[in-house]
C-alpha cells in the first residue's frame, strides 16, 4: 500500500464544499438562477427530517479509506473522521495516526464553524465573516490582517438522469453534480481551474426552513480572494457513487462513496455545542497534532547509551511571520528544529504565545517570510504533488524566498542575532524557504549560549 498522502485531505475538503452547499448553507452573493427542473427534489415533505444520523465509507482506493459519521440537527451539523489503512503498512499506520481526530460542528444559525480536538480538551472558531466580528468576539480573537488578491469563482451544476429508487427508506435521484472552482492568476495561490464531478444517488435530508442564509464573502484571514459565485444549482445529500477531480483539465483524483447506515432518531442538542470545560484557541493550527511532539526533547535528555542524563538547550521555534499562508510552516518549523537536534540542542514547537511564557527555553527562535515567489510551472507542479504524491511534478518551476531569522533571549523579546537572506531554487515555495533557512541557521545557532 502506498503512503497516506495530501490527497486525503483534498478529498476532505471539497466534499466538506459539496455536503456544506447542499444541505446547510445557502450562499448570498449573487442571486440564484430559478432552478433547473432536472435539479429541483421531488420528495414529499414526510421524506425529509431535521434530526439525522448518517455513516459512510470513502475509498481512496490503495491509500485506504475514510470512515466518516454526519449528525445533523436542523441547521447545525457534526462531523467525525476516522482513516482505515493497511495496519502492517509501518509507514501508512503512522501516517494514519498523525492525522487529527477532529470533531467539526457547522453552527450555521451563528454564522460560524467549530473545530474541536478532544486530546487537547480545545477548540478553534472559524467565523464566516472576520471582517463583521462583534465587540465581544474582537476582544477574544487575535488582530488578523486580511490581504484581498484576485478572484475566485465557484459555480454548481446539476443534470438529473430521471433514475429513481428507494434507499434507506427515502426517494434516490441518479444526478451528476458538476463544480468548478477558478483562481484569477493575481490570486493568492496564482492561476488554477478545478474540476469535480459527482455522479450517483443523492436524497433531500433536510426540510426547507432546516438551511438558512450566510455570507460567504467574508474573510478568514491571511490572503483570501474575492469570491464570486456563478450559477449555484444543489444536488441534495450524496448518499452513493464516484468522484474525480480534474486539475487544469488533467485527471488527478478518484474515489467511491457508500452509506452504510442512515437513522432518524432524535438527536441530543449537546452534540452540536462546545463543550463547557475546553478552552479556545487562536488558530486551528494550535488544534493540530505537533510535529514537535514526535521531534521534541524535554531539556534533560538521555543521550546515546548514557546511563547518565545530559543537560540540552531548549530552542523554541515561534509561528512564522509575514508571508507564511503561502507555504507549510509546521514542516519548516520541524526543520529547524531538525537543525537544532544535528547541533546538539533541542527544539521546540511552541502551540500558542502562553508556551513562551513558561520560560524553559533559553532562547526563541522566529522567522518572518518577507517574500515567498512561485512561478506558474512551481504552482501548478505543487498541485499535482499534492494530489499525485509525485514529489517530482513540485520541481517544473522556479520558486524564489527572502526570509528574516532572528535569534531571541528567553524573553521572546531581546534580539540575540539576526540574518537575512534570498534563495532561489527549482521547486516548490517551500523548498526556497528551506534553501534559505540552511544558508544562514549555522552561524545564528552560534550565537546561542
Amino acid at each position: 500500500m502506498k503512503t497516506l498522502k495530501l490527497t486525503t485531505l483534498l478529498i476532505l475538503i471539497l466534499s466538506t464544499i459539496s455536503i456544506g452547499f447542499s444541505q446547510t448553507k445557502k450562499p448570498t452573493p449573487k442571486p440564484i438562477a430559478k432552478p433547473v427542473p432536472a435539479a429541483t427534489p421531488v420528495q414529499t415533505t414526510g421524506n425529509k427530517f431535521s434530526d439525522y444520523k448518517i455513516s459512510q465509507k470513502m475509498s481512496l482506493g490503495e491509500e485506504g479509506k475514510i470512515e466518516q459519521t454526519t449528525w445533523a440537527k436542523g441547521v447545525r451539523t457534526r462531523n467525525e473522521q476516522k482513516f482505515e489503512v493497511d495496519s502492517s503498512d509501518p509507514n501508512s499506520a503512522m501516517m494514519a495516526n498523525m492525522m487529527p481526530n477532529f470533531v467539526r460542528i457547522d453552527q450555521c444559525d451563528l454564522k460560524q464553524d467549530v473545530t474541536i480536538s478532544d486530546k487537547k480538551k480545545a477548540y478553534f472558531i472559524d467565523y464566516d465573516d472576520w471582517n463583521g466580528l462583534s465587540p465581544e468576539q474582537k476582544i477574544r480573537r487575535p488582530n488578523r490582517k486580511v490581504v484581498i488578491k484576485g478572484t475566485t469563482t465557484i459555480s454548481a451544476v446539476v443534470t438529473d438522469s430521471g433514475k429513481r429508487q428507494t434507499m434507506f427508506g427515502l426517494q434516490a435521484r441518479w444526478q451528476k453534480f458538476v463544480t468548478t472552482i477558478v483562481n484569477s492568476a493575481d490570486s493568492c495561490d496564482g492561476k488554477a481551474d478545478i474540476r469535480m464531478e459527482e455522479e450517483g444517488w443523492y436524497v433531500t435530508l433536510s426540510l426547507n426552513q432546516d438551511n438558512c442564509i450566510v455570507n460567504i464573502q467574508g474573510s478568514k484571514g491571511g490572503c483570501r480572494p474575492k469570491i464570486i459565485m456563478g450559477k449555484m444549482q444543489m444536488p441534495g445529500f450524496f448518499l452513493e457513487g464516484t468522484r474525480k477531480m480534474y486539475t487544469d483539465g488533467k485527471l488527478t483524483m478518484t474515489s467511491s462513496l457508500e452509506t452504510t447506515a442512515l437513522s432518524k432518531e432524535t438527536l441530543d442538542q449537546a452534540l452540536f455545542e462546545i463543550p463547557k470545560d475546553y478552552k479556545e484557541v487562536d488558530s486551528e493550527s494550535e488544534l493540530m497534532p505537533n510535529p514537535g511532539e514526535m521531534m521534541n526533547m524535554d531539556a534533560t535528555t538521555m543521550i546515546g547509551d548514557s546511563e547518565k542524563p545530559s543537560n540540552l538547550k531548549t530552542v523554541a521555534i515561534d509561528f512564522f511571520s509575514g508571508n507564511a499562508s503561502k507555504v507549510n510552516q509546521d514542516e519548516l518549523r520541524g526543520y529547524i528544529s531538525s537543525k537544532l537536534s544535528a547541533n546538539g540542542m533541542s527544539g521546540f514547537l511552541v502551540n500558542s504565545q502562553a508556551d513562551l511564557l513558561t520560560g524553559k527555553f533559553v532562547n526563541v527562535i522566529g522567522v518572518e517570510l518577507k517574500k515567498v515567489k512561485e512561478s506558474g510551472g512551481a504552482k501548478i507542479g505543487g498541485l499535482f504533488g499534492k494530489v499525485t504524491g509525485n514529489d517530482s511534478a513540485a520541481k517544473l518551476g522556479d520558486s524564489e524566498a527572502e526570509i528574516v531569522i532572528t535569534i531571541y533571549g528567553k524573553d521572546g523579546k531581546t534580539v540575540v542575532a539576526t540574518a537575512t537572506t534570498t534563495e532561489k531554487v527549482k521547486g516548490k515555495g517551500d523548498d526556497a524557504v528551506k534553501a534559505a533557512i540552511d544558508k544562514i541557521i549555522g552561524g545564528l545557532l552560534q550565537k546561542i549560549k
